[in-house]
């Protein structure tokens, strides 16, 4: 199957050389960044993903150097070194009154990036792969369903449903993209519009000097690396080379998928001075991407499913580009919050809850309460910036600990208004969520459904909850981060079923407040006027309220974190006064607003998983514990029924792998963990992902 690449660089050309087994591919010629020739060793990268993509890197780097196409210089052993005498032995040049602890990398590289791209290109055309030099891309042409049928290159048109941009500094500039409406007897040309990546050109600072005496330096002798400036340097018997990192950058992490503009167009693109560590193991999952539809690995964090319309604007580029580029190889945390472009998605109570106390940390642009300050100043900075001490008890420790006892012991108030929010409609809608969702969502009217959508190979797509609002409606909630990517995994499976649907995007719509505690069901008696006995607003419902004058509030009796509770959909124009009415009835109840961290607490205790942290697409309903929820035919697995509820027969996404995962059991498995004589003040703090010791 054709497809045309735009660029000709590393990534580019891997991607070519994988796709030439399989696909029949044309590289439309792009730019060839400059490069200092270094590849970072995997061990520097925090994340698995960008460590398993350094790898595979440098395992392609290094089997074309077997091959003798160019020349690799590497190092021997990884070492931690504490002793000045050692460092010395290693960098005599080395100034060491200042220095503590000094890191000797095992695989960091230095080779010719313009002979690894010859290579990789000479290998891509053996493989089958046709490579145009000098030749633009100059129209990307959309037919219906805005799939991808052609590309206009300078050297004519090319049919092909599918294109990657992988031109790289180059991926700022736009490219034409046009709608055909093909009719039975004509066809009409709509204007044309581009497809907006959340990309900005980077700059890049080069230095070569001439070749040193021969000799004169070791091939071995290791690279300094001043981590704090960022600056690289490298002495070789053939030159010195000094690098520094892009002044302006996009994000740390590569941009890489579909987009979501237009179906069969691809980009792999930011890579922001990484290039030649992660180009070769983007490439290659790229192209397996491509064929199979499927990563291998989780891709969450490079996806360019995690980035909204807003993220490709230019202010918003321009505010956040030189923080990140700053931070290439910082260690960014779970709980790190950026300076830059702030303040741009608000809910319609911010204000109200700034007064409150709230500090605010962004995701997906949306400011949402963290955690509430006791007793807060009124002129103060309630954006909180940077992330948590590694020892020692993080600044929102007393804070989340009040907030907790009140959800706990009282009433607590948090604002969900973040959460991705649809409303699905249509006469086809029952049949194309049950096939999506891993659970039995064909139930009565006004039922809450908690499910997960799983790809073919069982894992996670996305975790969500489905309220039914009718016979043909429903509404779902799911994490925020999900908003893009669930878009567009449903409306893919809307085609391919040729299922009548209508999908709307509702989370700009409502303000979703949780009222959580064991007073919530007197607190929402109260304001609501109405019952809320187990009877009458038993758990997993979903009914339309009332609050004072307000009317088409949506209460769901599911509140994310285990406690008693509901969470309310307020439409935005009435939301306001809902929250006052809520917080004046809630001072009987010694109501406490509470953040997101509360939250996220309250939940470790009930076992309820987090997505991006305890879920993901690697990992299925059977590993996670959440097999309960899904739906499998009772009489083949009889003796597990009762412990995972398996009371229903039905057909859905990734079914067969979770039967064969059933069947042969579960190589890992999620738990909890408690630690014992964790001293709270002098002691590090988990950040996520650290490696436990047994």
């Amino acid at each position: 199957m054709l497809s045309v690449l735009r660029g000709a660089g590393r990534g580019c050309l891997t991607s070519n050389r994988h796709l030439g087994t399989n696909y029949f591919s044309i590289g439309c010629g792009g730019a060839t960044g400059v490069s200092g020739g270094l590849v970072t060793a995997p061990i520097f990268f925090q994340h698995p993903t960008k460590r398993h993509l350094a790898r595979r890197s440098l395992d392609l780097y290094t089997e074309l150097a077997h091959l003798g196409r160019f020349r690799v210089i590497d190092n021997d052993d990884v070492e931690l070194i504490d002793c000045p005498s050692e460092m010395l032995a290693r960098w005599p040049f080395l100034q060491t009154e200042d220095i503590l602890l000094a890191l000797y990398s095992p695989e960091d590289v230095a080779l010719d990036p313009v002979a690894l791209c010859q290579e990789l290109a000479k290998q891509a055309q053996l493989a089958g792969a046709h490579i145009y030099e000098n030749c633009a891309v100059e129209e990307v042409l959309l037919g219906d369903e805005r799939q991808i049928y052609a590309v206009n290159t300078g050297g004519g048109l090319v049919e092909t449903p599918r294109f990657v941009d992988a031109s790289g500094i180059f991926a700022h500039t736009t490219i034409p993209v046009y709608f055909q409406w093909t009719g039975t007897v004509m066809a009409k040309s709509l204007p044309f519009r581009h497809i907006q990546t959340a990309a900005y050109p980077c700059t890049y600072t080069y230095i070569h000097s001439t070749k040193l005496p021969t000799g004169s330096v070791s091939d071995t002798t290791p690279i300094f690396n001043d981590l704090d400036g960022n600056v690289m340097m490298r002495a070789t018997g053939f030159k010195t080379l000094c690098a520094g990192f892009p002044e302006d950058g996009i994000r740390p992490l590569a941009r890489q998928n579909a987009s979501q503009g237009a179906r069969g167009y691809y980009v792999l693109n930011g890579l922001n001075g990484q290039g030649l560590s992660l180009a070769g193991g983007l490439g290659e999952l790229l192209a397996n991407w491509i064929c199979d539809g499927i990563p291998e690995i989780d891709v969450a964090h490079l996806d360019v499913g995690r980035f909204l319309e807003l993220h490709a604007n230019s202010q918003y580029l321009m505010e956040r580009v030189p923080e990140i580029a700053a931070m290439t190889y910082s260690n960014m945390y779970n709980s790190h919050q950026f300076h830059s472009a702030r303040n741009l998605r608000m809910s319609p109570i911010y204000h109200q809850l700034r007064d409150a106390g709230a500090m605010f940390g962004e995701i997906m642009g949306y400011e949402r309460p963290l955690w509430f300050e006791q007793n807060p100043k009124p002129e103060r900075n309630a954006l909180f910036r940077g992330q948590d001490a590694l020892v020692g008890r993080p600044i929102w420790f007393d804070s989340v600990a009040a907030e907790y006892e009140a959800c706990r012991e009282r009433v607590g108030l948090v604002d969900m208004s973040s959460f991705t929010k649809f409303d699905i409609m249509g006469p086809d809608v029952v049949r194309f969520l049950q096939y999506l969702c891993s659970a039995n969502i064909d139930r009565p009217i006004g039922t809450t459904v908690y499910t997960g959508m799983q790809h073919e190979r069982g894992g996670y797509v996305t975790d969500c909850t489905l309220s039914r609002l009718s016979e043909t409606s429903y509404f779902m909630v799911a994490p925020t981060i999900q908003q893009e990517r669930c878009m567009t995994w449903m409306k893919y499976w809307a085609k391919k079923m040729n299922a009548t649907v209508h999908i709307q995007d509702v989370t700009g719509m409502y303000t979703a407040l949780d009222v959580v505690g064991p007073s919530s069901r007197y607190l929402m008696a109260d304001v609501t006027e109405m019952s809320m006995s187990t009877t009458d607003f038993p758990t997993f419902r979903c009914q339309e309220i009332n609050i004072g004058m307000a009317t088409g509030i949506r209460a769901i009796s599911v509140t994310h974190c285990g406690e008693l509770g509901w969470v309310i959909y307020i439409p935005n124009e009435v939301a306001q006064n809902v929250y006052e009415r809520i917080v004046e009835a809630g001072r009987e109840y010694s109501l406490l607003h509470a953040g997101y961290y509360t939250l996220r607490q309250l939940r470790i205790e009930k076992f309820y998983v987090y997505w991006g942290q305890d879920i993901d697409a690697t990992v299925t309903p059977v590993e996670c514990g959440r097999s309960f929820r899904v739906d499998f035919k009772p009489d083949e697995y009889e003796a597990l029924r009762h412990a995972f509820r398996v009371d229903f027969t039905k057909d859905f996404i990734g079914k067969p792998a979770l039967v064969r995962q059933l069947e042969r059991g579960v190589s890992k498995r999620f738990v909890q963990l408690l630690v014992d004589n964790h001293d709270k003040d002098t002691d590090p703090w988990p950040q996520g992902g650290e490696t436990l010791f047994r």
